[in-house]
């Protein structure tokens, strides 16, 4: 059988494997055996956002129940920033279920979250971690988007911050 390079065969167990190792170096109480077999039974059989949003819940179970705390830890684990704006699917994929985590678990803390939706957007995208934000805060996130404050707070094609702001507009109906 020849290589796959289907994005959704990159979310199971061997990503659960690897977010086990970048977190039990921050969070030791980590649970990585439990997680990881959770994870690769959960994901069986779903789409490739169906696994995302599955290792987003999962972590959410594993990782302290305070999200101040469990989003540090996760963010901790992100490393260097991608500098070439390129490679989000290939060398960057993994941050996927941590942008998820943020746009499931994050609206209670705004300024939380916003923070990190920069910092993962140094690495992947936020273009959906923020859409929550949009919809539930829409004059306070658009005017932080507009104004290019917080650097990058999502990709939308390219790093234009005041077009992608004008197309999410259409989110706060």
């Amino acid at each position: 059988m020849g290589t796959s390079y289907s994005i959704t065969d990159k979310f199971g167990e061997d990503l659960a494997c690897l977010l086990a190792e970048k977190i039990v170096k921050r969070y030791t109480d980590f649970h990585s055996a439990a997680f990881i077999k959770e994870v690769a039974v959960s994901t069986k059989g779903k789409t490739y956002t169906q696994r995302v949003e599955v290792i987003a819940d999962l972590l959410d179970i594993h990782l302290p129940f305070a999200y101040k705390e469990a989003i540090h830890i996760l963010l901790s684990i992100l490393g260097e920033e991608n500098p070439k704006e390129t490679g989000m699917f290939t060398n960057f994929y993994w941050v996927l279920p941590i942008g998820k985590y943020v746009e499931k678990y994050g609206l209670s803390d705004y300024n939380v979250s916003m923070r990190a939706i920069a910092e993962i957007t140094k690495r992947n995208t936020g273009e959906y971690a923020i859409r929550p934000f949009i919809r539930n805060f829409p004059a306070h996130t658009l005017q932080i988007m507009e104004s290019g404050r917080n650097l990058t707070i999502f990709t939308c094609g390219a790093w234009h911050r005041k077009d992608c702001a004008q197309n999410y507009r259409g989110l706060q109906d």
